[in-house]
């Protein structure tokens, strides 16, 4: 059996309390020295205050002096009305100071190359299809791709952007660029957002970025179907919108088709197009066929080919279009309807197995005689209203008018070769003053105020090649700087870009310009314009 057992306690003695007596220990306590401070305050010895206003600007009333010799004034005035008088007339008549305009600039007597300018990391054998500067004009944007296929196109194409106000500008690199898949045949700035670029692709797209996105600027792209281009699109305009500050997307390309974007609608953007229009061979004007032999191959209803166009900003829904087969046409989407979900309209939602059919733009032609192949170039004057200049592979300049004329006005030849002319442009700071780009590289300059027949300076605008010195790059386009005056963009074949700063006499006006221009506009004739005087 188990009991309670309670054990005996059992001591264990501390060895350490013993060592640590016969060690010993002692305590003290240490500290640092006693910091000393100070206190001190400053103000300055003197001060003094000052007021100071204008004069008093009060107007005093004048009043009529009250004592005077009367005879002595009017002898002083007979003797001083004739003299005073005949001067004054002389004034009103003298033509010493007509055209004299300030000059707060150095004259420039030459012409010099600012910026050669090509993208690196580009793909070989890119052209510089098309150039365009903002709104500022502080950036000069590139549409880089091939100007000749002959099949689908395998080409990467960029838009690439230099901005020429930065100092650490690099010639050999785009401060913004933008690979495309196909090649990029257009582009556009927009008119009020700098930053803001449309454009328009070998097959078919319209496209727009923004620029202050440098993760992803591509904000708007067009759908391929059956309301989009079917072929390469070759210009690309910001056209007036039906409200202020709004503007809409006018895109044009080789398969006749002249189309109506609204980027800024929440509904369409650019997923199809607002409204659109075409060309095609059996809505040609009987009169400008009349100077053709075989006027057989024009009756098949088969689209024309859009090569440029240009607008007026007093008629957005106008245009003027040039064609491959060197017609200049007037043409308008005034009448165009509004595409709904069928295609056409007046069609309902439900409506099935609707056709979509486009309205023919063309109105009139500007001339029975057409450009002898494709139209190159056209330009309206941002001086006269309705005035057109156009070029073309027939190496001619013509000047036209949208209203007042029925032929041309006059004509240049620029080249002696007869090179053909591949764009064209008017001065937006000189109403006189135009330039004309060549496939032999040379960049013509007209001043009419100066020289109505030849061209006031001839500008070897591209460099030959250094492989084959009989090579020569041609002009491929040009555009004027629309915020500095005397500064010119070029670009070639060969993918390079150049800004020249031009003479001085092709910017700066005397007053006389528009006045030398409405006498050329209103003179009939046979298209010479020395009698113009």
């Amino acid at each position: 059996m188990f009991v309670d057992v309670v054990p005996k306690p059992v001591n264990a003695p501390s060895t350490w309390r013993s060592s640590t007596k016969a060690t010993g220990f002692a305590n003290d306590a240490t500290q640092t020295d006693r910091i000393t401070f100070e206190d001190h305050g400053g103000m300055s010895v003197r001060h003094a205050e000052k007021e100071i206003q204008t004069d008093d600007t009060r107007q005093r009333s004048l009043k009529l002096l009250q004592k005077y010799n009367h005879e002595s004034l009017m002898a002083f005035l007979s003797r001083t009305e004739s003299i005073m008088s005949a001067e004054l007339m002389k004034n009103i008549k003298s033509t010493a100071f007509d055209g004299y305009s300030v000059r707060w600039d150095d004259s420039v007597d030459t012409v010099s190359c600012l910026h050669t300018l090509s993208h690196a990391q580009r793909e070989e054998d890119l052209s510089c299809i098309q150039i365009a500067w903002n709104k500022t004009g502080t950036m000069i944007g590139v549409a880089y791709g091939h100007k000749d296929h002959d099949s689908w196109c395998t080409h990467k194409g960029h838009f690439c952007a230099w901005s020429l106000t930065v100092r650490s500008l690099t010639p050999e690199t785009a401060s913004f660029a933008v690979e495309t898949t196909t090649c990029l045949t257009s582009i556009a700035f927009h008119p009020e957002s700098p930053n803001i670029v449309a454009g328009g692709t070998f097959q078919g797209e319209v496209l727009v970025w923004n620029m202050n996105e440098r993760d992803d600027p591509l904000v708007m792209t067009s759908r391929v179907n059956e309301w989009s281009h079917q072929d390469p699109v070759v210009r690309v305009n910001w056209s007036p919108g039906q409200r202020i500050q709004q503007y809409d997307l006018v895109s044009t390309g080789t398969d006749g088709r002249i189309l109506l974007w609204s980027p800024h609608s929440h509904d369409l953007k650019l997923n199809k197009p607002k409204c659109g229009a075409h060309l095609s061979t059996v809505n040609i004007p009987q009169q400008a066929l009349s100077t053709f032999e075989n006027k057989k191959s024009f009756t098949l209803d088969t689209p024309i080919g859009v090569t440029c166009i240009t607008g007026f900003k007093e008629d957005p829904a106008s245009f003027v279009v040039g064609t491959e087969p060197g017609f200049v046409f007037k043409c308008s989407l005034a009448a165009a309807p509004g595409f709904n979900e069928a295609g056409n309209a007046g069609a309902k939602k439900g409506d099935k197995d609707v056709k979509l059919t486009f309205v023919n733009a063309i109105q009139a032609a500007f001339t029975p005689i057409p450009h002898v192949g494709v139209v190159t170039g056209l330009s309206t004057s941002p001086f006269m209203r309705d005035l057109v200049l156009s070029c073309g592979n027939d190496g001619v300049i013509r000047m036209l008018h949208k209203i007042k004329t029925k032929g041309i006005i006059a004509t240049w030849q620029p080249s002696t070769t007869c090179s053909p002319l591949t764009s064209i442009a008017f001065s937006p700071h000189k109403a006189t003053v135009f330039a004309v780009g060549s496939a032999d590289g040379m960049l013509y300059f007209y001043n009419l105020a100066q020289n109505k027949h030849l061209p006031v300076l001839s500008l070897p605008a591209t460099s030959k090649s250094a492989t084959n010195t009989k090579h020569v790059s041609p002009v491929t386009d040009l555009s004027f700087n629309p915020a500095n005056p005397g500064i010119v963009a070029v670009a070639d074949s060969d993918g390079y870009l150049r800004i020249f700063k031009v003479i001085s006499s092709l910017y700066e006006c005397d007053g006389r310009e528009e006045a030398i221009l409405n006498r050329v506009l209103f003179y009939r004739g046979s298209g010479k314009i020395e009698d113009a005087e």
